[in-house]
């Protein structure tokens, strides 16, 4: 599982962080998974560590510099660029050995952007029902909205065809999504809300299914486990 490094402030000053919400690890447990976190490696490291793993959880966080996908800052918050670098890192890595990718929110966002796509930097829209601004929400980690699973799809395999309720707490999401990835789930505003890959092994979601244990988000880490399971089986 890759980390949110962020700042804390505390009273000895500033303390920089390696954080996962246990959200994340819970739910690989739960479905049968060993979860590890890593720290942020240098390249040879990170191709020590993906030999002895049998996937990755790219998981949520800040948004990306948008210098990385081209562009300039028009609505992104706030970044860590050594955040970007390792997460970026860690998917090429990954897609170029195989390993099973698994992205959620921020981790849909590097992973199509480590692949060549870019990002919208601002989805949320004061009145629209989908991605309304967080001043809007009256409970943000209660908002729901519903998304549309495309037929055929790994996630229609997950979950089912059609309409699916999910969270949102995210306000930038994919924009051109790469050419190694197709989009197969979107919201009714037209936001692309899971990707898979074409060739590579990898679903990523814009919703957090570590939040959503009671309404089938430990699906996607069942999934996951046995994506590894099979490619362990394929290299071992």
């Amino acid at each position: 599982m890759t980390p949110w490094r962020r700042e804390l402030k505390t009273a000895f000053g500033p303390t920089d962080l390696l954080t996962v919400a246990p959200a994340y690890p819970d739910a690989v447990r739960r479905v049968g998974g060993l979860p590890i976190i890593a720290p942020h490696l240098d390249a040879a490291e990170l191709d020590e560590l993906l030999g002895s793993v049998d996937a990755v959880v790219v998981t949520g966080g800040h948004d990306m510099n948008p210098a990385r996908y081209g562009a300039t800052d028009t609505d992104s918050r706030s970044w860590r660029d050594d955040a970007d670098e390792f997460d970026l890192a860690t998917v090429r890595a990954a897609v170029a050995s195989g390993v099973p990718l698994l992205g959620v929110c921020r981790g849909l966002q590097v992973i199509n952007v480590a692949l060549g796509g870019d990002l919208r930097q601002e989805v949320q829209v004061p009145g629209d029902t989908d991605h309304p601004p967080y001043a809007e929400m009256t409970a943000p980690l209660g908002h729901r909205h519903v998304v549309q699973i495309d037929a055929g799809s790994r996630l229609a395999d997950i979950y089912a065809p059609g309409p699916l309720t999910v969270n949102s707490l995210h306000h930038q999401a994919a924009g051109r999504v790469a050419d190694d990835l197709r989009a197969v789930a979107t919201s009714a505003d037209g936001t692309v809300e899971a990707v898979e890959g074409i060739d590579a092994d990898i679903v990523a979601v814009q919703w957090h299914p570590e939040m959503l244990a009671a309404e089938g988000g430990d699906d996607l880490f069942a999934d996951l486990v046995a994506r590894a399971r099979t490619r362990a089986t394929m290299v071992r």
